[in-house]
């Protein structure tokens, strides 16, 4: 019997008819063409922590895992160069040990690079774009089992493209990315409530290089969040405060209060209140990635929209109304973003400056009257759903959205015409 594979959160499962786990491109290009042999479509997992099926097959998958070497770091040109399958967590450890560090990050470092970009992952900043902004350079096997470099001289118009792919076009098996010396950062978070902190959004994603907001539904309280560069030395506290802040309130805390909710749901607007009182004021400093990574034990599932950022106000507080309108019980917070505006074809914030709407729901509890909801508010806005995500769209109104949709839809055709890469996640968000 085949081997059967999950994702992250438990909520995708797939049973392929092989699965391969290549250690250099070599090898990747020869599982490709193994698999069109047979006449079998192939897909890559990294991490594993996309909410949809977007690496599910039937036919033949393959783990990058031991593709996960810095191949090089050109310090001119400061870039660095690695493998596809390095995670986060390993890359932010290497380009620290070479006194470098990525510009922005998401709060999560279990993916691999190349599904982090594959997706459209991206951390906050108004002034910063999301990881695969800044990519100058990718090496994947086509269809045909061949290796195709590209970049911004070599082969531009894949490189346009293909920063943010989808697993559509081929395997990535390197990525160059564009990096800077290593910095510090000044991480204040304190409690504030809804209205005022939507009163003053504005200037404070102005004021702010890396600017954020968390909203606990049921409450009017949120969690602002600014994070901000500094040339100070980074302050380390002990490991039982570190613990205490950065383990046991967001995860084992919360992670009871979770569990309560989901045995008696009734009670999640109380124990909503309980989580708000327990919010203070935070204070570090230290390197960027310890900064911007979390930890995250508790499980979940996610939906995450990006919206015109003129419309974050009015979007989070219609999720506020839909949610105390239809009676829904909601124990994660909604979390709001900021990212500035890119060229990517598929990329949420293409074209304009965004907003980041996420809303969460515990593993194991009813989220689809919740998130269809909130997904109607946000098309409402002319919203993008995050690719790595919970949502319910497909191409007929997804490629609306879109204004360079048809540069993706062309190279699609032209690098996998037979669609040796498809499957069912692909055919919805895509078509066929």
């Amino acid at each position: 019997m085949s081997e059967r594979w999950s994702n992250w959160a438990g909520n995708q499962h797939c049973r392929p008819e092989t699965i391969e786990r290549p250690r250099s491109e070599v090898e990747v290009a020869e599982a490709v063409q193994r698999a069109k042999a047979a006449g079998q479509r192939v897909k890559v997992f990294g991490g594993g922590h996309s909410f949809t099926d977007a690496a599910c097959t039937d036919g033949r998958l393959l783990s990058l895992e031991h593709m996960d070497r810095v191949v090089g770091v050109d310090r001119a040109a400061s870039t660095v160069t690695v493998e596809a399958g390095i995670t986060i967590r390993q890359l932010n450890h290497e380009l620290a040990r070479r006194g470098l560090a990525l510009t922005n990050l998401g709060d999560i470092d279990k993916q691999s690079i190349a599904g982090a970009v594959a997706t459209g992952t991206h951390g906050t900043g108004a002034r910063f774009g999301g990881l695969a902004s800044f990519i100058e350079g990718l090496e994947l096997v086509t269809a045909d089992g061949e290796v195709l470099r590209c970049s911004r001289t070599e082969q531009p118009d894949v490189f346009h493209v293909a920063r943010v792919g989808l697993g559509a076009l081929g395997v990535v098996t390197k990525v160059t990315l564009r990096c800077e010396p290593a910095f510090n950062l000044r991480h204040l978070e304190h409690p504030k409530p809804l209205d005022d902190v939507l009163a003053g959004l504005d200037e404070a994603v102005a004021a702010n290089d890396y600017f954020e907001f968390y909203w606990l539904p049921h409450t009017d309280m949120c969690a602002e969040i600014a994070n901000n560069r500094t040339e100070e030395p980074a302050q380390e506290k002990s490991a039982y405060k570190r613990w205490r802040a950065e383990v046991f309130f967001p995860n084992f805390f919360f992670g009871t209060l979770v569990a309560a909710g989901r045995i008696a749901p009734k009670q999640i607007p109380r124990l909503a209140g309980v989580v708000a009182g327990s919010l203070g004021r935070t204070e570090l400093l230290n390197r960027s990635d310890r900064i911007f990574i979390s930890t995250r034990l508790v499980r979940f599932v996610e939906m995450e929209y990006g919206i015109p950022r003129e419309h974050a106000k009015d979007a989070v507080l219609a999720v506020r109304s839909l949610i105390e309108q239809q009676g829904l019980r909601v124990s994660f917070p909604i979390e709001v973003r900021f990212v500035a505006p890119d060229d990517i074809p598929l990329s949420m914030a293409n074209g304009r400056e965004s907003c980041f709407v996420a809303v969460h729901m515990a593993k194991g509890v009813e989220f689809e009257p919740y998130f269809r909801g909130v997904e109607a508010i946000m098309q409402g806005f002319g919203g993008r759903p995050h690719w790595g995500k919970l949502h319910f769209r497909t191409a007929v109104d997804l490629a609306p959205a879109y204004p360079d949709w048809a540069q993706f839809v062309a190279l699609r055709d032209r690098l996998d015409p037979q669609r040796r890469f498809a499957n069912a996640y692909l055919e919805r968000v895509l078509g066929a």
